[in-house]
């Protein structure tokens, strides 16, 4: 199976943002968001719903910087099951 790019571009709220795939097992983290970078890094040790779970999770981060860590919690986990029960999954799993 293909494995997933360390980095894509996407585009949030008309600016380019990374997308990247990297370890972030030394500060003990699933994903980061890093608006002064415009970058959200997606731990590779995460797999499965877990993995989308994150990426929903640090995308709203992007998209909506004011959101609480509450909704921003609650949001990513009812699109992240909504999209696993539709049979989204990355490439390689």
């Amino acid at each position: 199976m293909p494995k997933t790019p360390a980095k894509n571009t996407v585009a949030i709220d008309g600016q380019r943002w990374q997308l990247v795939f990297r370890s972030l097992r030394r500060r003990n983290l699933c994903g980061l968001c890093e608006y002064d970078k415009r970058r959200v890094s997606i731990c590779t040790s995460l797999e499965g719903m877990e993995r989308l779970d994150t990426i929903c999770h640090e995308l709203l981060h992007a998209c909506q910087g004011f959101a609480s860590e509450e909704h921003v919690a609650q949001t990513a986990t009812v699109l992240a099951t909504v999209l696993w029960q539709l049979g989204y999954r990355m490439e390689d799993e």
